[in-house]
């Protein structure tokens, strides 16, 4: 991310940006030592994605799909969600023995693709018919998400369901608030976690620092900043992590996500708790190859790395750190059952079994379709490596 940007574009939410950027009683430091009024990046990336009207996760279209910015593995077929499926079947009968239903929560659940892969699984819906895995639970599903389109195409995706009494669509500020106690209760969150804004530290001048965003009064547009740390919480996570940064080296830290694993604990006595995203360990996210962090940006199926060229009409996203996750869910009474990459994941689940040979020239043919997305989820561009899998257990 270049320390000067005068390219941009001038979207609706940016005077909201630069408004919250003269009105702030921060202040940033541009690289040649002069000082101005700042937001940190964390409070950027929020407007960014979350403002109530114009952030990216809170307005306009789809954002998953051909006409979206981003595919999920969800859009790769029906596997992904029917892989899931059966593996939150036997989860659910080793961890929930006796118990006649269990409620799914498909947090950040999307257009209620993914959802409506796991209920027509377990309902027996789909190319292979009920399979030994199946009916072995009466599970419910609910899918919290606060995108409005995102939710409208999940009331459709779900329909049979919702009017079956199974299913249900929720808006986050309700999702917070679902009563949940001792029903055994399953929570999938996919690629939910890298969605959520995140601070961005930078070893400088022998001190921690933060990037903070300030206005580029030359040029017009948003430029980068250095600031103090803005949430004391930062300095005491990189000490307990025992983090070492190089010089100049820039490292994400996500404290919404440890967060949300801490407030759901609050909430739950018997549950399974599902994380595929892409991200990594931290010792892979502060190695010396990494000295810009891991922030993205996506638009239009086009992946860069400028986070102020289109504020409010872009993703923006970082790699999950899975070792920080994982501590502050063991703080929490959580115990791991399973880590590893996605691929790893869908081959132990027995997605392999499911390849068939033929000799079908017909592309669209089912079973041609089939073998062809097995191969997409396992082997295109990394991304089944990248993505990982953790499976949690509270009991």
């Amino acid at each position: 991310m270049d320390s000067v940007k005068t390219a941009f574009a001038q979207t609706p939410l940016f005077a909201i940006i630069e408004d919250s950027i003269r009105n702030s009683i921060l202040a940033g430091r541009l690289e040649n030592g002069s000082k101005l009024s700042a937001i940190s990046f964390y409070h950027y990336m929020t407007l960014c994605l979350y403002h109530p009207e114009f952030g990216y996760y809170r307005s306009g279209s789809s954002k998953v799909g051909r006409n979206g910015d981003f595919y999920t593995s969800a859009y790769v077929g029906e596997l992904m969600g029917d892989q899931l499926a059966s593996e939150l079947s036997r989860l659910a009968e080793q961890w929930f023995p006796g118990e006649e239903s269990v409620n799914v929560l498909d947090w950040g659940g999307g257009t209620g693709r993914l959802g409506r892969q796991m209920m027509d699984s377990w309902n027996g819906i789909g190319d292979d018919g009920p399979g030994p895995e199946r009916g072995l639970k009466g599970f419910t599903l609910t899918v919290v998400e606060g995108n409005p389109e995102h939710r409208r195409l999940a009331f459709e995706e779900l329909e049979p369901y919702i009017e079956a009494g199974k299913a249900r669509v929720l808006d986050n500020e309700t999702g917070v608030n679902i009563p949940m106690g001792e029903q055994p209760t399953i929570i999938v969150a996919n690629e939910l976690l890298d969605a959520f804004p995140v601070h961005r530290l930078v070893w400088r001048d022998g001190k921690l620092q933060e990037w903070g965003v300030a206005l580029n009064e030359a040029g017009g547009g948003f430029v980068r900043c250095l600031m103090e740390p803005t949430n004391p919480r930062l300095p005491e996570w990189v000490r307990d992590e025992q983090i070492a940064l190089l010089d100049n080296q820039t490292f994400e830290v996500n404290l919404d996500a440890a967060d949300w694993v801490a407030d759901l604990s609050e909430r739950l006595e018997r549950a399974i708790l599902v994380i595929i995203d892409y991200g990594d360990e931290t010792e892979e996210l502060i190695a010396p190859h990494r000295m810009d962090g891991t922030m993205l940006c996506y638009r239009q199926h086009r992946a860069h790395n400028d986070p102020f060229e289109a504020p409010g009409e872009q993703d923006l996203t970082s790699h999950v750190n899975f070792s920080h996750i994982r501590r502050i869910a063991a703080i929490h009474g959580w115990t791991e059952r399973w880590y590893g990459s996605q691929k790893k994941f869908l081959v132990d689940s027995g997605i392999l079994q499911k390849l068939s040979a033929h000799a079908i020239t017909d592309p669209f043919h089912p079973m041609v379709r089939r073998n062809r997305a097995i191969r997409q989820l396992l082997l295109s561009d990394g991304m089944s490596e990248l993505f990982k899998v953790q499976i949690l257990v509270r009991t």
